[in-house]
């Protein structure tokens, strides 16, 4: 049986697209867990606040990682939103911060397994994106996964 970190090593493997479809795909599945519970406009924000508190998890946000959320940055903020325009977004909210990212930890706990699992592994493939986990990364996506 394969562990979570088997699962995360073997993202680190994956090219950028393959990670990139993969967030795509996962993002569907996260959006329609969460629409059970909360409205269009909720769904969007917590899908999207999880992705931008994945991305500054370790205090950089890279081109890399940029990328690979780029799916749920357009589909929610429109497209063309650029790496600046998201860097710029993470500084103006806080979503960098820890408040942000146990906020979404308690968030995450609360919704059912399926939705959890989605929003789980697009938050892996964004921290691997860049070939390697280190350990802020990790600890972040341990605390997810409770």
């Amino acid at each position: 049986m394969e562990t979570l970190m088997d699962i995360l090593n073997d993202m680190t493997t994956k090219s950028k697209i393959e990670l990139r479809n993969m967030v795509d795909n996962l993002a569907c599945t996260a959006f329609q867990g969460l629409k059970q519970n909360m409205d269009f406009q909720e769904a969007c924000y917590s899908i999207l606040t999880t992705v931008l508190a994945t991305v500054s998890a370790d205090g950089y946000f890279n081109q890399d990682e940029y990328y690979v959320a780029l799916p749920v940055i357009e589909a929610i903020l429109g497209d063309g939103y650029t790496y600046e325009q998201t860097l710029q977004l993470i500084r103006e909210t806080g979503i960098d911060s820890d408040r942000v990212r146990d906020a979404m930890d308690y968030f995450v706990d609360n919704t059912d397994q399926t939705t959890k699992s989605a929003l789980f592994l697009i938050c892996g493939a964004i921290c691997a994106a860049d070939k390697k986990l280190n350990d802020k990364e990790l600890n972040w996506l341990n605390q997810l996964v409770g």
